[in-house]
């Protein structure tokens, strides 16, 4: 049960600070959304997550699912992987993904396969047989989803629950909020909160997650 909070490089140690003074666990390293890309200016800033005790998230995401095309994608991906606790890849990306898991394997972290729909929740079916692939490729399932009703909320967190293994499974919107904290019962491993803006819509603060958190789980 973990709270990852996205960062981008801009004000990037003085946002890290607090996000560890706000009780996250994790960062996710935005890289889409650098404004610089290069690879030893990406692995620098996860060494600093990492040297201050919070697990890495490394995360390129592609303009299909709501990032920008990073040119040295590749480069980053063999650089700063090995030293990142989770490595996000699209499941779109099916030719690289193999490529990938062999990489974040011998650096001893885990390969998150992440699939996004900004304009609805797919049917049953669809949605398992997404959780489905990413777990065949290795990796944790990331389901990302836009809830336009509170039945289609129900219908992802009860349809990841019956897939025994670690996934993460977010409704997005106001509708899903929700769902980044009731997540956690339907075995979803990581929430994203926000610390400044959000990045993805119906994303809570980090204040609010981590207050939610304690109140219902401890």
């Amino acid at each position: 049960m973990l709270i990852a909070v996205p960062l981008s490089d801009r004000n990037f140690r003085e946002r890290l600070l607090r996000v560890r003074e706000g009780g996250a666990d994790a960062v996710e390293l935005r890289v889409d959304l650098f404004e610089r890309t290069d690879a030893d200016h990406v692995e620098d800033l996860g060494r600093q997550v990492r040297d201050l005790g919070l697990k890495l998230i490394l995360t390129v995401r592609i303009p299909e699912e709501g990032g920008r095309r990073v040119p040295n994608r590749r480069e980053i991906f063999e650089r700063v992987a090995p030293v990142s606790d989770f490595t996000d890849i699209e499941l779109r990306e099916r030719p690289l993904i193999p490529w990938l898991r062999r990489i974040v394997s011998e650096g001893g972290g885990r390969l998150i396969v992440s699939y996004h729909n900004f304009k609805l929740t797919p049917a049953s079916w669809v949605l398992r047989e997404i959780l489905r692939e990413g777990h065949r490729f290795g990796g944790i399932p990331k389901i990302a989803v836009r809830a336009n009703s509170l039945e289609d909320v129900a219908r992802l967190l009860c349809t990841g629950a019956q897939e025994k293994y670690h996934k993460i499974l977010i409704a997005m919107g106001g509708i899903g909020s929700v769902s980044r904290i009731a997540g956690f019962v339907f075995g979803s491993l990581i929430t994203y909160a926000s610390l400044d803006e959000p990045s993805a819509p119906g994303q809570l603060s980090l204040e609010d997650t981590v207050k939610l958190r304690e109140l219902f789980y401890k």
